[in-house]
C-alpha cells in the first residue's frame, strides 16, 4: 500500500511523525504506547520484512545507546565527578531518548524503503527543497556505486597479494586499501564527470514523469499526520 503513495505525501506525513515523536518531553513515556502501534502499522502496510527494519535499527543502535547511557553524566557536574553514578532516577529519560530516536529511525526507514530514490528526489523538488541539496544527493547516490566498485576491485587485489594471515597490521593494510580506493574513485569520478559534460550535462538531472497527487494520497497524508499530531497534543 505505501509503495503506491505519492512521495510528497509520504515525506510530509513521516516528517510530521518524526517531529511529533522527537518533540515529546524528556521522560514522558505514555505517548509511546500510542506511537509504537502507529509505527508498527506503517511497517505492516509497507509489506517489507521486519528483519529489514531491525538491521537498520542495529546500525543506529550504538549511537542511540551511547546518547541514552551518557545522559546521567550530563545532568550535574557533581554527578559526573562522583565515583558511583546512579542511573535509576534517569531511567525514564533514557528510555524516552531511546524510543524517540528509534521511532525517528523507523520513520525514515519506512520512507526510504517504500520509495524509489529518483521519485523521492522528485517529490522533495516539488516540495521546494533547495536545488543544490537535490543535486548533491543525486550525485552522491550515483557515485556511491563507483566507490563500491573500487572497493570490490581493490579487495580482490589485496586478497590475491596477501593470501592467508596478514603479515602487517590490519590497520596498515586496510588504511592503504582505503587510500587506494579514494585515489582511484577520484580518477573515475573525473572521467565520469567529463563524460557527462561531453553529453550535455548542465548541472540539472532530467526529471522523471510528473507526479500525480490522488485522493488516496490526501487521505494517507491526513490520517497519518492527524494520528501523530493527536497523540502529541492530547496524550
Amino acid at each position: 500500500m505505501l509503495h503506491r503513495r505519492d512521495p510528497r505525501a509520504k515525506v510530509v506525513a513521516l516528517v510530521f511523525a518524526c517531529v511529533c515523536m522527537v518533540s515529546e518531553p524528556r521522560g514522558d513515556l505514555v505517548p509511546f504506547w500510542f506511537y509504537i502501534p502507529l509505527v508498527l502499522l506503517l511497517i505492516a502496510l509497507s509489506s517489507i520484512p521486519i528483519r529489514f527494519y531491525l538491521k537498520r535499527c542495529l546500525i543506529a543502535a550504538p549511537f542511540i545507546l551511547m546518547a541514552a547511557f551518557l545522559l546521567p553524566l550530563s545532568h550535574s557536574p557533581a554527578l559526573a565527578a562522583s565515583d558511583s553514578v546512579t542511573v535509576l532516577p534517569y531511567v525514564d529519560d533514557m528510555l524516552s531518548i531511546l524510543f524517540r530516536a528509534l521511532g525517528a529511525v523507523l520513520a525514515i526507514t519506512i520512507l526510504t524503503s517504500t520509495e524509489k530514490f529518483h521519485r523521492l528526489l522528485r517529490g522533495l523538488h516539488e516540495l521546494r527543497m533547495p536545488r543544490i541539496l537535490g543535486l548533491l544527493s543525486a550525485l552522491m547516490y550515483r557515485y556511491i556505486y563507483i566507490i563500491h566498485d573500487e572497493w570490490l576491485r581493490t579487495n580482490i587485489a589485496r586478497k590475491s597479494r596477501t593470501p592467508g594471515k596478514l603479515e602487517l597490521s590490519r590497520f596498515t593494510v586496510y588504511g592503504r586499501q582505503i587510500g587506494m580506493i579514494f585515489i582511484r574513485s577520484w580518477e573515475r569520478a573525473e572521467n565520469v564527470y567529463k563524460a557527462m559534460i561531453s553529453r550535455g550535462f548542465t548541472g540539472e538531472f532530467p526529471l522523471s514523469g510528473p507526479l500525480v497527487f490522488r485522493s488516496s494520497d490526501w487521505a494517507f497524508l491526513c490520517i497519518v499526520s492527524l494520528a501523530f499530531i493527536s497523540v502529541r497534543i492530547w496524550i
